[in-house]
């Protein structure tokens, strides 16, 4: 029997789409019995560095580390879109009006970096400690802190990276910035097939000749010396509805106003279902979240899982989606339309620092995440 060309293209269709795994996996979780549940590591590329930065001081009694690509200072925006957008990126007047409508185009945003006051934000921080709002800084001094910001970022500019690298050394961290190298704003790596190394890429994963979650990981877990090796382990998706802070409305309908996309990846390497192994958060940066081939780049394309064998590590990748202008309603004209984490306050309207808390929303469900992991067992 004769196949016509049609019912040939329509198998090789079929046999293309199965042959990709799909984001939500029908394997059971392997179990977990041997997890660190002292502590976890955290880091992130973008929003999704400043929103590890955010988890690092607000809960520096658990996390034993932090790794930034591309990110900016604690508390930088203030609680205000405007300061996030001015004060804390370069990313220029008419980006900002393209971005988030017309009120951006005013002469008083500049598209030229800002000094920020470093001081400020430790006064503000041990405030928030005070105020137990935050865990006590202290905790910031045992920590140990990765940082990279490529020479060509057009997004997060040099004095926003000095300033969070000045806030830690003012804590007591153990900081390591990498050397500069002439990368965009995206998640550096060793791939050559993720990408050109400039900002065409637009899913911010880039063969750049620089494996920066490797060095991060390696950096964090003290173990300079170790070898990336192949991804040998299992995928599986938590549903983030089943741990977003309890409220008034279903849980799913409070992901949908925190900005949470529906589900997150976890991946389990073979040996963490033998060997003790610790849990590492890694958080993707704005659009990186708002589709299934993005994010599926920074899970599986920016090297996380080839360290997670040889480091010991489960890896948890939360996601996190657009909100729409005025889609949460007439209040909302700003929204969150690039699928950034929440560092300047869209989670929280009304309440001051609130996103940067240990009650902050994302954060929460954040953490919760971490807390099943290592309860399964």
């Amino acid at each position: 029997m004769q196949v016509s060309a049609l019912s040939r293209l329509s198998l090789f269709v079929c046999f293309v789409l199965l042959s990709v795994p799909p984001l939500r996996a029908d394997e059971p979780p392997p179990l977990l019995d041997r997890i660190d549940r002292s502590s976890f590591t955290v880091s992130g590329l973008s929003s999704g560095a400043a929103m590890a930065v955010q988890i690092g001081v607000a809960h520096s009694s658990r996390v034993g580390g932090v790794g930034i690509v591309s990110g900016p200072p604690y508390l930088c925006a203030q609680g205000f879109v405007t300061r996030a957008t001015n004060d804390c990126l370069v990313l220029g007047r008419e980006r900002l009006r393209e971005l988030f409508g017309p009120l951006f185009g005013l002469s008083l945003f500049s598209s030229g970096e800002r000094d920020i006051d470093t001081e400020d934000l430790v006064a503000d921080t041990r405030k928030m400690a005070r105020q137990r709002r935050i865990d006590p800084v202290d905790g910031i001094a045992r920590q140990r802190v990765w940082e990279y910001r490529g020479e060509k970022d057009g997004v997060v500019g040099t004095k926003a990276s000095l300033a969070q690298h000045d806030f830690y050394r003012s804590l007591g961290a153990r900081t390591k910035r990498a050397a500069p190298r002439a990368t965009p704003h995206t998640m550096p790596t060793g791939d050559p097939t993720q990408g050109a190394c400039d900002s065409t890429d637009e899913d911010f994963v880039s063969g750049c000749d620089f494996d920066a979650a490797g060095e991060l990981l390696r950096h964090l877990r003290r173990k300079p010396s170790a070898r990336a090796e192949e991804t040998d382990g299992q995928w599986y998706a938590l549903n983030q509805a089943d741990f977003v802070p309890s409220g008034p409305t279903d849980a799913d309908a409070t992901r949908r106003a925190l900005g949470l996309a529906e589900s997150a990846r976890v991946f389990v390497p073979r040996r963490c279902t033998e060997e003790r192994c610790q849990i590492h958060v890694a958080l993707h940066g704005c659009k990186q979240g708002m589709n299934d081939a993005s994010y599926r780049a920074f899970t599986e394309g920016a090297g996380y899982p080839r360290w997670a064998g040889p480091l010991k590590l489960v890896l948890l990748f939360p996601r996190v989606r657009a909100i729409e202008p005025f889609e949460r309603g007439p209040w909302d004209s700003i929204g969150n339309p690039l699928g950034c984490w929440d560092w300047w306050g869209y989670t929280t309207p009304g309440n001051l620092y609130g996103y940067a808390t240990r009650e902050a929303p994302q954060m929460r469900t954040i953490v919760n995440m971490v807390d099943h992991l290592m309860r399964s067992h």
